[in-house]
């Protein structure tokens, strides 16, 4: 395999473009290993970057290496193009956009047609930029290890650097499986009425900051708020239980202070399963049977309960040990089939 030599690429540029990523507060040390690779890497790796062997290689959770590369793409360090797998011909072709995706697409190959999932058809494949050393994009099947597109859109990072990069107004995407979070915070009135709209408003604003960072830490992102309502959503249901788990405990000893007196109460809600993406509200969303339902089983939750139902339990068990738990079958509000779930209260 020819490998390139350092005068193929251009440092000077990659050294610039750099230089505005670890201004966004990365470890010195992991742009430092983005710059080793790419500076040393063949043409095959720079034309289809491998980004979950090269976290596998630099033993860095691909949480952490997924940021860091949607800040490259957002520098201009490298591209980001959607690459789709016909699950008929197991040929690939790629869109460079989100809006270039839709429900229905026909394979260029095989003209079999195609319902593209985030999760299981749709890759996000990164390539060196074409300014900072020429190279074309490969996307040839069973290039590299498989990114799921999902894993990159559902980050605050993606939402954040690519605001733009959403299905088209009236289409949707689908996802086979993931996780939804809902909160819901009660007392909150109680607390108007007792601090003041100031005070309060400040107390909720704490709220929210004590969601969104376990959220995040748990490889999460934050759909939207709705009142004092937060829906998140998960690729794995294992962080989806444990951010529940963590948010609880901090919302406890944040709830304890003087200036509430306990008077405030988080309910969560998780399920998991088939959903769509969408756009709504000019916002990346998730719509369908899966996010009403955990948005009823949130409903469910009394105060400071955190309510799941047995699937998510299921593929969490490991988070689980050792937890008390209640089941019960239950009928949600506006959906027929009664569901199993999980009450965890301690």
């Amino acid at each position: 395999m020819a490998f390139f030599s350092r005068s193929k690429v251009s440092k000077s540029k990659l050294d610039a473009r750099l230089a505005s990523v670890s201004m966004q507060g990365f470890d010195p040390g992991l742009v430092a290993k983005l710059r080793t690779f790419l500076l040393g890497a063949s043409e095959t790796e720079l034309s289809r970057v491998d980004v979950v062997t090269l976290a596998d290689r630099w033993e860095v959770p691909r949480s952490n290496v997924i940021p860091l590369f949607l800040h490259a793409a957002k520098a201009g360090v490298v591209v980001m193009n959607y690459v789709l797998h016909c699950q008929s011909c197991q040929s690939t072709w790629k869109k460079s956009s989100m809006q270039r995706l839709s429900h229905q697409m026909a394979c260029p190959m095989c003209k079999a047609g195609s319902t593209p999932t985030l999760d299981r058809s749709v890759e996000m494949a990164f390539a060196i930029h074409p300014e900072i050393a020429g190279v074309v994009p490969d996307v040839s099947p069973g290039k590299v290890a498989f990114l799921p597109a999902i894993e990159v859109i559902n980050t605050d990072d993606f939402r954040q650097l690519f605001e733009m990069e959403k299905p088209v107004p009236g289409e949707y995407l689908g996802v086979e499986n993931l996780t939804l979070m809902f909160s819901d915070l009660s007392g909150s009135t109680a607390v108007y009425d007792r601090l003041g709209d100031g005070t309060a408003y400040g107390l909720v604003r704490e709220h929210f900051l004590i969601m969104f960072d376990a959220i995040r830490k748990h490889n999460g992102s934050v759909v939207k708020t709705i009142g004092d309502s937060v829906m998140a959503a998960f690729v794995s249901p294992a962080d989806a239980v444990a951010c529940a788990l963590e948010t609880k405990n901090a919302f406890q000893r944040f709830n304890s202070r003087k200036d509430i007196r306990g008077q405030l109460r988080l309910k969560i809600g998780i399920h998991a399963g088939a959903c769509l993406a969408v756009t709504l509200n000019q916002r990346l969303d998730f719509f369908g049977s899966t996010v009403n339902k955990a948005a009823r089983i949130q409903d469910l939750a009394d105060k400071d309960e955190v309510c799941l139902s047995e699937d998510v339990a299921r593929q969490a068990d490991g988070v689980l040990l050792k937890r008390k738990t209640t089941r019960k079958r239950v009928t949600l509000r506006g959906i027929k089939e009664p569901v199993n779930v999980l009450v965890l209260r301690k």
